[in-house]
């Protein structure tokens, strides 16, 4: 699978505004037809350890292959947090794996449908699938119901969710509150552009140049006049 390139232009009046909400840019990669985990994020300010968000922001996305775990899923003081409880296991899409009664991953093959990775399950307990890029970041946490004893299987998509909300860290589930989001969807190219405008909306593609606007903004004063 070759890099993936989203780019994020945020009108300069709305980066005002989301940073004195003090409010981070986030990225999620929808997997089982769902997102559940913040994958990707840039904070309001930039910090030692973590990059702020622009005007203009790229994220690169490259996962060639995954990983794949199993947690315990539990829900306390009405948000959903989980505990990972096996070793991952590294996998492609494509291939399946065993998981043991005991919690162990092995035997990939080369036999899963393609565009997906499949767990065969002996483990009892209903163990919560974990779906990790290449360097362990969770993408996908199955928080509504366990695997049962046999066949599951999880299917990456190549579409993702962006957003500005209240600080979380990466890695963790997505807030039930959030809203206004927009959608990335990588079909015929590798490279996508999405702004949010001034008035507050995701719209596919990029901004208004200065001039644009200039040119929009007279021809509006022209009309009233």
């Amino acid at each position: 699978m070759s890099a993936q390139t989203i780019t994020v232009y945020i009108d300069p009046t709305q980066q005002e505004a989301q940073q004195n909400n003090n409010y981070s840019l986030y990225l999620a990669k929808k997997v089982n037809d769902t997102f559940t985990v913040i994958w990707q994020s840039l904070g309001p300010l930039p910090t030692s350890t973590q990059p702020g968000y622009n005007y203009e922001n790229t994220f690169q996305i490259a996962v060639p292959s995954y990983e794949v775990n199993y947690g315990t899923v539990t829900e306390k003081q009405g948000s959903v947090i989980f505990q990972g409880a096996g070793i991952s296991i590294a996998i492609n899409l494509g291939q399946s794996v065993d998981l043991s009664a005991g919690g162990e991953f092995y035997n990939i093959q080369n036999d899963g449908l393609p565009g997906t990775i499949t767990v065969h399950n002996a483990r009892q307990g209903n163990p919560h699938e974990i779906l990790c890029d290449q360097s362990g970041y969770p993408i996908f946490v199955n928080i509504e119901s366990g695997m049962d004893v046999g066949k599951a299987t999880l299917t990456p998509i190549d579409t993702y969710q962006i957003w500005f909300g209240s600080y979380q860290e990466s890695g963790t589930i997505i807030a039930d509150n959030i809203g206004n989001t927009g959608i990335i969807t990588f079909e015929d190219s590798d490279n996508a552009t999405i702004s949010y405008t001034k008035d507050g909306e995701w719209v596919q593609g990029k901004l208004p140049s200065n001039a644009a606007q200039v040119n929009e903004n007279l021809k509006g004063k022209l009309t009233a006049v």
